[in-house]
Parts: structure tokens; sequence; C-alpha cells
């Protein structure tokens, strides 16, 4: 009995053990069946499996353009002192450079001897020109004189021509009578011409008789537009003197030299004792209301970008912030450097003077752009590019042309549309047709890849 259930034991373990190996060759022609089929495809994948990349959507942004400007801070308008009586010793010196005055504050003082002698003068030749005046008006009014005696005439004048006027007319009659007479034959030819000869010297004694009066009375009016004239000139002269003595008055100001405006006086250029004017230079040099600018050169193909009014920011040589807009754009291109100087008016600080560098940024009014990740482009021979994304999980490479940047964006001036989808990380390891694994960032929301045709 013993035996028999023995006997039975060993074959159940035999069988048992022959299912165990059975079912171990069936689990390993599975594992051998799927790595043969993992092998084929990574060889009709070309040996490698599709890698995992990060795309991320082209958007349309809204781009506060900003350009970098420098230069150097200058007066918006400068008033250049100059002496008001040159020649005169400079007596005392009552500002400075650095000093702010107002309008007709005095700067310096100048000897009140030199101004008075030039006064005098002034004085002089007034006086001068009124004399020339009087003397002129004197002539003019003799002149006027002679002009009435011309034309009323003497009374032996007035007798002459009529008696010229007479004799004319006798001999005229007498030869008009001949003439009528003359088929009766009671005068000759001989008293015929005796007649008519007499008639035309009557008649040219009246004209020279005449003439004479109108020759003097010519003369005359002529010399009384002459006296005229002068009287005009005399009187000029005198205007110009009178207005020559006012200015000077008003310039000299006691030998006062004062400041025109109000401002900061940034340079002087003279001494007690010496000459003003004697240099040529102005005597100083005030910056008209404190007003300041940045002149900055920008280049041609930034001009473009630029717009009256447009806000910038400078960093002022204590670390501040000095706030200005754009007052003037650039009038010229220069030829050489290919710039053009914009002029941005500076916010009121006490740490920026004239002659300071700055460097700041300008922003233009906020415009709507196509942008795409910064990380997205790449670089070549043909310029910048990115990988687009298609339906099919391929990517294909395309050319852009770039514009501003801001942020981690970058405009794109030509290149995919919107809501297309590009490779922003692993770019520089694809190659055309390459068939990828997406991964969009989780933060944006997911966009249509573009329909881009198949090279």
């Amino acid at each position: 009995m013993t035996r028999k259930i023995q006997a039975v034991s060993f074959a159940l373990i035999l069988v048992s053990s022959l299912g165990l190996v059975g079912c171990g060759n069936t689990g390993d022609a599975k594992k051998g069946e799927d790595a043969k089929k993992t092998s084929e495809a990574k060889k009709k994948e070309g040996g490698r499996m599709p890698q995992a990349v990060s795309v991320a959507p082209v958007e349309v942004k809204s781009f506060i353009g900003r350009l970098v400007v420098a230069g150097q801070v200058q007066a918006v308008q400068e008033a250049r002192v100059f002496p008001t009586s040159s020649g005169a010793r400079v007596i005392q010196i009552m500002a400075d450079a650095g000093d702010r005055v107002v309008a007709g504050q005095a700067l310096a003082r100048l000897d009140a001897r030199q101004i008075n002698a030039d006064s005098e003068l002034l004085a002089a030749q007034v006086r001068r020109a009124r004399t020339s005046l009087a003397e002129a008006e004197v002539g003019l009014t003799a002149a006027r004189q002679n002009l009435t005696r011309a034309e009323t005439g003497p009374r032996e004048t007035a007798l002459d021509t009529a008696a010229a006027q007479i004799a004319f007319e006798q001999a005229e009659a007498e030869y008009q009578r001949a003439l009528s007479i003359k088929g009766e034959g009671a005068l000759s030819v001989e008293q015929l011409e005796a007649r008519r000869a007499a008639a035309r010297a009557a008649e040219a004694r009246l004209r020279t008789q005449k003439g004479d009066i109108n020759a003097l009375l010519d003369s005359r009016r002529q010399a009384v537009a002459q006296a005229a004239a002068r009287v005009g000139a005399a009187r000029a002269d005198l205007e110009v003197a009178i207005a020559q003595q006012a200015q000077s008055n008003s310039r000299q100001n006691n030998g006062l030299i004062t400041a025109p405006v109000a401002g900061q006086v940034i340079s002087r250029s003279v001494n007690v004792g010496e000459i003003a004017g004697s240099t040529g230079q102005p005597m100083f040099v005030i910056v008209a209301n404190d007003a300041l600018e940045v002149a900055a050169e920008v280049p041609e193909s930034e001009i473009s970008r630029l717009s009256l009014g447009m806000a910038a920011e400078f960093n002022a040589p204590d670390g501040s912030v000095v706030t200005g807009s754009l007052r003037r754009l650039p009038a010229q291109i220069d030829p050489q450097r290919r710039t053009g100087l914009a002029r941005f008016t500076l916010a009121p600080n006490p740490a920026v003077k004239s002659g300071v560098f700055l460097t700041g940024n300008a922003s233009s009014q906020p415009r709507s752009v196509t942008a795409v990740p910064a990380t997205a482009l790449v670089y070549g021979r043909d310029g910048a590019s990115v990988f687009v994304l298609r339906n099919d999980n391929t990517v294909t490479k395309v050319k852009v042309t770039l514009g501003s940047r801001e942020g981690a964006s970058v405009e794109l001036i030509t290149g995919p549309p919107a809501g297309s989808l590009v490779v922003t990380a692993g770019s520089a390891f694809l190659a055309e047709g390459e068939k990828i694994n997406p991964i969009k960032a989780a933060a944006k929301a997911p966009a249509q890849p573009a329909t881009l045709p198949k090279k």
C-alpha cells in the first residue's frame, strides 16, 4: 500500500515539473517576439526612439518697444551774456558758475567812467544831428521861396513876355495879309518873304522868352526837391542817433551786466580787472530755466521707432533714475556714423549736470506683434530659423525675420503664423522631418500645430 502511494506522489511531482518547464518556455518566447518587434521599429525609426522636446505656441503679444539711448546732457537753450559796453573794465563779479539766478539779476559791474564817456559821445551825436536837421529845414524854406518868386515872376519879365506875344501876333497878321493879296501883284516876292521872316523871328523871340521862364521854374523846383531830400536825410540821422543813445542807455544800466533769463550759470569767462569783450567770448553762460536734455545718437535703422513724446528713463551718476521725453526727432543722418541726433528733455534732478553722459531706455507706445520664445531660435549661416511642429509630430525648419526683443520673447516680422507650435528646447539636435515626442508647457493653453506643406 505504501509503495502505491509513493508511486502516485512521484508521478504527480513529475507532471508538475513538466508543466512548469512548459510555461517557462512560453514566456521566454513571448519576450523574444516583443524584443524583435521593438528592434524592427527602431530600425524603421532610424535607429532611435522619438526624442521628447518642449514646444510652445507662436503668440500675439503686446510689445512696449524699448530702445537703448545714450548721449551727453546739454542745455535746451543757453543764454550767452556779452558785455553791454566793449572796452569798459570789469570792477565787480556778482555771480559765478553753479549759481542760480533770476531774470534781471546783476552778474557783474563795469567801470562807469567808460560808460559815461560813451553816453556823452552819443549825446553829442544827437545834438549834431539836430543841428544838421535845422540847417536842412532852413535850406528847404529858402528853396520854396525862390520857387514862389519864379512862379509869380517880376513885373519886367511879365511885360517882356507880353510884348513878345504882341510882336509875334502883329508879324503873323501882316504875313497872313500879304499872302491873301499875293495874286493881285500888290507886293513883290521879296516883300512877301520879308514879312514871313519877320513873323518867324517874332515867334522865335516869344518861344525864347517862355523857355527862359520854364527853365527857371524847373531849376527852382529841382532845388526845392533837393532841399526836401536833405531834410529827410537829416531827420533820419537824428532818429538813428536818438535810437543809439536810448539803446546804449538801456544796455549800460549804470554799468551792470544782468541775467536775461532765469536759470543756472554754467560758465564764467571774465575776471575783475579785465576789459569786457576783449576775448570775444560770452562773459556768462546760463542754462535757461534749468532745462536740460540728452542729445542721443540713434542708429539709422532705429529712427523709425521714435515718436515725439515717447518716454525715456536714464541712469543718473548717483544711481537714481531720471525720466525724460522725446522733444525733437533727428533732423538729419550723419553720413559717416549713420546716426541721427534725438533730443530727450529731462526732468529736474540735482545729480544731472550739463556735460554728463547718460545711458537709458526709451519706451514707445504698446503694439501688437507676433512673438516667439527666444529659446526657439536656431542660428545658422542663413540667419535665424525655428522648428515648427506638424500634425504628424514631425518638424520642419522655417526661416524667420526678427524684430524687437522684450523679455524672453522676440518679435517675428516674417515666420510661422500665430498658433503654430515651435520647438523651444533641444532644437539644435533636430533634423528636417524628424519625428519628436512634443511636450507642451503646462501653464500654457494648448495651441494647434500649423499645417505646413511637406518638403
